[in-house]
């Protein structure tokens, strides 16, 4: 039978929504239970807690322990007496936020658990596990910030109602929940809203109070609750026992003392190059990251960073430590004054989201600042068998100059390098000559909205070449900035003004020119993308009924007439309003034959700092239904 034409657009629709949601498992089991602990709450009496004769929760053997606020439950006294609407109520939201804590409470600390998800990620268990630990960490760590509060908020509001505020210290729960209360904004607040007033060391520091935390929550109900309560001792004995596990695992048999380590200052960072194990070379990827220790400047100070694979020598790991910090800017400092050779430690290699390039035949690796290092790895363990397009926006020259210099770290089959240099220091010109010819420098800020649609649709639509269709979509570019300029002419020019037209197009020329192109030579991209182009104008002569088509505008002001330049510049602002750089290629795609199918096999990968590039991606990916995976260190 025919099916209802609505039926699979709404069906398409939900499936979206639920692909987009993060940590769609977690929360149903948030959900699961809450259901179950409001059923067992306030059901009545064998399999829940309420009097059948009155409705609340009492203790109906002993009416001293009703007023006192607990009621004894399997030998332990429970503070959990609810008399009335306003009670209940009470006693509801603590419960729905203690039973909707114990999903994210063993996540948190799994997540964590850097050996074992290391064994995971080997083995089948790995397609059903989170692609981003630390993000599932964050999510966890602010939910319980603001869950813990809420539970004893509502207890506190309860045991006020009663009279009973004293049960704060004079009971098990109070004491437990008091220490937790306490302790709770200090593992989490400083990590969540202080970055950038309180030093990592320090904030790291009162991070590991959360050993406090599991032990004052293990006396936090007695397990003679069970069912009806009573897991928390279980559950949180059960994950901070396998955190310590892992932990010491990975002390005794991740960690090593590298000998001697090779030490590069750069002028805003230093790189540090060391000889690994073969089980470090196993495990790693040829990638991922790991903790560095430098005793000779901190034996108590570890630092995570991004590893990546010398391409020429597989036993080298390197590290990029950019100046971001205190450390990093001592480590440079000791090294200026005199290099060194002293052991280093370190701690790994542990898998990183980035790693998830893996599962996709073309990737789009996006990287701003130092985030190129995670780049780096996955170019190396993957530069023979997929497509690999890297996009490097940064404004540090040194950077670009040192991986100009070794550009055998960006060498691979298939794909292109695409480096965006946005600093205001020149770039030497010697190290632009003689690049391979799948890097490109630009000299501006990407349109990341423009270039990977273009990227996509060079590589499934169109079937050019690379190089032709990727050094058009940075014409594009220029293009676009050229329009924009144009809408801010456009208010400031006479339309009868010819004079004026030819003086700011001129302008327009000087642009192009400074962006290392030919204005006449804009429009090829346009013209072969089908798209109307602004710089084609007609010409019409006055008196005849044909038209002829005006060349393009030549790049000598003194052969342009002002009426070619008015001409030419009346289309540009025809056109400033509906032309978009990405337009022809976000339409292909949308209109592709079996689109899910192609698009499933790209990804997008984004390494760095940037909140406004994570954003931009993260639109593109739910407009394209594009996986995007990210990594951040701004811990």
């Amino acid at each position: 039978p025919r099916m209802p034409k609505a039926t699979t657009p709404r069906r398409h629709k939900f499936i979206m929504i639920m692909k987009r949601q993060s940590f769609l498992a977690v929360k149903l089991t948030q959900v699961l239970c809450v259901v179950y602990i409001l059923v067992l709450t306030f059901s009545y009496a064998p399999l829940g807690l309420r009097d059948r004769a009155t409705g609340n929760i009492i203790d109906g053997s002993s009416a001293v322990n009703t007023q006192n606020g607990v009621i004894l439950v399997n030998g332990d006294y429970r503070p959990v007496v609810a008399q009335g609407t306003y009670e209940l109520v009470c006693l509801g939201m603590s419960r729905v936020s203690a039973f909707s804590l114990y999903p994210v409470i063993v996540l948190a600390y799994l997540s964590k658990c850097k050996a074992t998800l290391n064994y995971l990620e080997k083995n089948p268990i790995s397609m059903f596990m989170t692609k981003n630990d630390h993000k599932l960490h964050t999510y966890c760590g602010r939910f319980i910030a603001f869950d813990v509060w809420i539970h004893t908020i509502f207890h506190l509001l309860r045991w006020y109602n009663q009279g009973n505020i004293k049960l704060l210290w004079t009971t098990a729960a109070g004491l437990s929940g008091l220490i937790t209360v306490i302790v709770t904004p200090l593992i989490t607040f400083f990590m969540m809203f202080f970055k950038t007033l309180i030093p990592y060391e320090i904030r790291k520091g009162l991070h590991y109070l959360f050993y406090l935390f599991a032990v004052a929550m293990c006396f936090h109900v007695p397990p003679s609750g069970i069912p009806n309560g009573g897991f928390i001792a279980y559950i949180l004995g059960f994950s901070i026992i396998l955190y310590s596990l892992d932990s010491l695992y990975v002390i005794f048999f991740m960690t090593e003392r590298i000998e001697t380590s090779k030490f590069q200052v750069l002028p805003s960072g230093v790189q540090m190059t060391m000889a690994v194990s073969d089980r470090f070379q196993r495990c790693g990827e040829k990638g991922g990251f790991g903790y560095v220790c430098l005793p000779w400047l901190g034996d108590r100070q570890w630092h995570a960073f991004s590893l990546f694979q010398d391409p020429r020598n597989p036993m080298l790991r390197a590290v990029l430590m950019l100046n971001v910090g205190d450390w990093t800017n001592t480590v440079q400092s000791e090294l200026q004054r005199s290099n060194t050779s002293r052991p280093v430690w370190i701690q790994g290699p542990f898998a990183s989201p980035y790693q998830m390039a893996r599962d996709f035949d073309n990737q789009i690796l996006v990287s701003t600042g130092i985030g190129i290092t995670a780049a780096l790895s996955v170019i190396e363990a993957h530069k023979e068998s997929r497509t690999i397009f890297l996009v490097w926006v940064t404004r540090d020259p040194a950077m670009i100059e040192f991986f100009l210099q070794n550009y055998h770290y960006l060498d691979h089959k298939h794909g292109f390098n695409f480096i965006y240099y946005t600093g205001q220091t020149p770039l030497n010109p010697a190290l632009m000559e003689g690049l391979p010819p799948n890097i490109q420098i630009e000299y501006f800020r990407p349109n990341l909205d423009s270039i990977i649609p273009d990227i996509i649709h060079a590589s499934e639509c169109t079937g050019r070449k690379y190089r032709r269709s990727f050094h058009s979509c940075s014409k594009c570019q220029v293009i676009h900035s050229l329009l924009e300029k144009s809408k801010e002419f456009d208010a400031e020019i006479p339309k009868s003004s010819s004079w004026f037209d030819k003086e700011k197009l001129e302008e327009l020329m000087g642009m192009a020119n400074d962006a290392g192109y030919d204005f006449s030579d804009l429009s090829s991209h346009l013209r072969d993308a089908a798209i109307p182009c602004p710089f084609a104008a007609l010409a019409t002569r006055k008196g005849s009924h044909s038209r002829k088509k005006m060349p393009y505008p030549p790049d000598d002001e003194s052969e342009m007439s002002d009426a070619d330049a008015s001409v030419v510049f009346r289309r540009i602002r025809k056109f400033a309003d509906v032309w978009k750089p990405t337009l022809h290629a976000a339409r292909s795609i949308k209109k592709m034959e079996h689109k899910s199918s192609l698009l499933s096999r790209w990804g997008v990968m984004y390494c760095g700092g940037s909140s406004d590039v994570k954003g931009t991606l993260k639109n593109i990916s739910k407009e394209f239904d594009i996986d995007l995976h990210y990594e951040s260190f701004s811990w």
